[in-house]
């Protein structure tokens, strides 16, 4: 049996900073419920996804099932498609594969929703199985407190002789 571990372990608490907070408020006043960029069709695909913390349940990252188009750091175009039960393709010009999830793949998805504040992320990697193992990282920010809006996805292939292939796509919100 896998052992999930909570987000705080997996992200550096000073991504849930922001998060803890807005929810100890501030004074001021605040608009309730998430607050998807208007006329954005990520963030609105995004904020329809289930408040939860650490979830395995493939289920809960079915609301991802889309294709999101950004830039590499270097400015190139790259690519995630994702289908409904996990699979996905990355593409960028120095990195392109598919992932289909077996019964072993580590899945870990979270939501957070706060008045000023969202947060998606959804890992999911088979470091075991495969041949040459990949791994995705995906992590977006969006809203008034948020401190970047973007959605940034990491994706990695293990290389069968050892070493990796890295690349960050990132995403406008």
């Amino acid at each position: 049996m896998t052992r999930l571990l909570p987000l705080t372990t997996l992200y550096p608490a000073t991504l849930f900073l922001p998060l803890l907070l807005a929810a100890c408020g501030g004074g001021g006043t605040s608009t309730p419920g998430p607050t998807p960029t208007p006329g954005n069709a990520i963030t609105t695909r995004l904020a329809a996804c289930p408040v939860v913390n650490t979830s395995s349940d493939p289920a809960a990252s079915s609301c991802l099932a889309g294709t999101y188009a950004g830039q590499t750091l270097s400015g190139a175009a790259c690519a995630l498609t994702v289908a409904a039960d996990g699979a996905y393709t990355f593409t960028s010009p120095t990195l392109t594969y598919s992932f289909t999830p077996t019964p072993q793949a580590i899945r870990v998805f979270g939501r957070q929703a706060l008045p000023d504040l969202n947060q998606v992320i959804w890992l999911i990697d088979d470091p075991l199985t495969a041949t040459e193992p990949k791994e995705l990282d995906l992590h977006a920010t969006w809203g008034r407190g948020a401190p970047s809006v973007k959605l940034d996805i990491q994706g990695t292939k293990r290389l069968a002789g050892g070493g990796s292939t890295s690349v960050t796509c990132t995403v406008p919100l």
